[in-house]
């Protein structure tokens, strides 16, 4: 008989030990969903981890876009100096009030530079002395 009680007693003390365990996971459960829930549904190391993979791969997609622009320009300021002739300081002078002509009509960066043979620094010089204001 007393056997039947220690196994009864020792049943119902599992019964309440796991209730307790039970109620102390959901507590638990419960208290980490608030946290997920302040911080967002993604943790911040991932995010970070994330946003630096994305820094690097616009670090190299930038280089990459260098390396390829380099050589193209160098291209178009050949093409243009063999376009250009080479009459020496006139023919500079007239590229320079060609370039003033279309700034005051409306022309843009671009346009300076491939019809006038001018660098990006001149054309944009050219342009903020000459160009009409709005």
């Amino acid at each position: 008989m007393w056997l039947d009680m220690a196994v009864i007693a020792l049943a119902v003390l599992q019964i309440v030990t796991l209730a307790l365990l039970w109620r102390q996971g959901r507590r638990i459960e419960r208290m980490l969903a608030g946290r997920h829930d302040e911080s967002g549904s993604v943790p911040e190391l991932l995010l970070i981890n994330a946003l630096n993979k994305i820094d690097h791969r616009l670090g190299v997609l930038e280089a990459r876009t260098q390396q390829v622009d380099v050589p193209r320009r160098s291209v178009e300021i050949r093409a243009t100096q063999m376009a250009m002739p080479t009459t020496g300081q006139h023919v500079v002078a007239h590229n320079y009030e060609l370039a003033q002509q279309l700034a005051r009509e409306g022309s843009d960066l671009e346009q300076l530079m491939t019809r006038c043979g001018l660098s990006r620094n001149e054309a944009e010089l050219v342009l903020r002395l000459h160009a009409k204001r709005a």
